[in-house]
């Protein structure tokens, strides 16, 4: 049977063997008085383009061969690529839908994207230019 047994700041310190004949210590699995873990490098931001906050109401327009939906969300945050979109309904990476911003007292802006990403109810789309 393995054992840990876990000092003060509760990193591993020893793994214990246990036998019939008692307890023995196995394996030693600290790196040593005065020695620290490597930092871990800093994160990479595999973004492009500079992205803003936001929480704005859009439109998702989908086509498909039998039938076309037109579905609510809330825009996360937008980049002159792409988008991050909130909606409750289940759509498809990869396809082409058309987004659709209004603010009151301005004209409503449309724009097509493919879908890039589904994480939940979390949508990422990259901009089509020309379609």
């Amino acid at each position: 049977m393995k054992c840990l047994r876990l000092p003060a700041d509760g990193l591993v310190d020893n793994l214990w063997v246990t036998h019939k004949r008692g307890q023995r210590r196995m394996k030693n699995v600290q790196n040593g008085p005065g020695k620290s873990f490597p930092e871990l490098p800093p994160t990479f931001d595999r973004r492009r383009r500079e992205r803003i906050d936001l929480n704005i109401a859009l439109r998702i327009h989908t086509y498909g061969l039998l039938v076309d939906k037109s579905n609510d969300g809330t825009c996360t945050d937008l980049s002159e690529g792409g988008v991050a979109f909130d909606c409750a309904a289940e759509l498809n990476v990869g396809d082409v839908v058309i987004l659709e911003f209004h603010q009151k007292g301005e004209a409503t802006y449309r724009c097509h994207a493919r879908l890039a990403y589904r994480m939940g109810r979390r949508y990422g789309a990259y901009f089509l230019a020309g379609e």
